[in-house]
């Protein structure tokens, strides 16, 4: 069984489109051996309602911490694998299947290059580019992406709870002393709707103090809108 945890704070309006995608793609590779977690994270929405009227099991986190949010998904999770994805991302049907197919290899975990699901200015494009370079060459799975063994996410004791943002990277490090990551070759599909609720300003203002103070700009939730706030497009 494949377990997908979605961490969610107020995603009432991602989540029947997520789901349904989640869904039709696994039907259509022929897999129906999967649970849907949805850990709310102080939702404020109908988020919770949502999630369990579409058929997921709803655990309530409450910690405003990403990483977290996912820890406590996937201490509900029974599956041989997890599969870490957020609320605004799906994958298509090759996606599907590449995963399938890797897991009953039995790998260590990995994820996938991204792309925006929608059309983005052209200089939202190029974060996406350098980060699938990184991805490929140093085999780092995104955070909205990210599946792995569960018995060995246990054992390296899961999502570092100290960092609020970045903590995906902290885990494959600790994985990858217990075997290879893989990337898939096919993409998985986000929203680029933080492209059009913070200017390129803002995030150039974030790298500049990541590369100030790399450790402490990441366990500080302060700073870290990109990840926590919410913005009328």
């Amino acid at each position: 069984m494949l377990s997908i945890v979605i961490p969610a704070h107020n995603e009432s309006g991602n989540l029947p489109a997520t789901l349904a995608k989640v869904k039709s793609t696994f039907s259509a590779c022929g897999f129906g051996d999967f649970e849907i977690i949805v850990s709310d994270d102080a939702s404020t929405d109908d988020t919770a309602v949502v999630a369990e009227k579409l058929g997921a099991k709803v655990v309530y986190s409450g910690k405003r911490n990403i990483g977290a949010t996912r820890n406590v998904g996937a201490s509900h999770a029974v599956g041989e694998y997890i599969l870490f994805l957020d609320a605004d991302t799906y994958f298509e049907k090759p996606t599907g299947e590449a995963l399938l197919k890797t897991i009953r290899q039995g790998v260590v975990g990995g994820g996938a290059p991204v792309r925006w699901s929608e059309p983005v200015p052209w200089h939202a494009n190029l974060p996406i580019y350098v980060w699938n370079a990184i991805s490929r060459h140093f085999k780092h799975p995104c955070g909205s992406f990210f599946f792995v063994k569960r018995d060995l996410f246990e054992a390296v004791g899961g999502f570092d709870e100290q960092f609020y943002a970045a903590e995906e990277l902290v885990l494959a490090r600790k994985l990858k002393k217990h075997g290879k990551l893989v990337i898939l070759p096919f993409p998985i599909l986000s929203s680029p709707r933080k492209v059009y609720q913070f200017t390129p300003k803002e995030m150039f203002g974030f790298f500049l103090r990541w590369v100030a103070s790399p450790k402490k700009s990441l366990q500080n939730r302060e700073g870290l809108d990109y990840w926590y706030a919410r913005r009328d497009s």
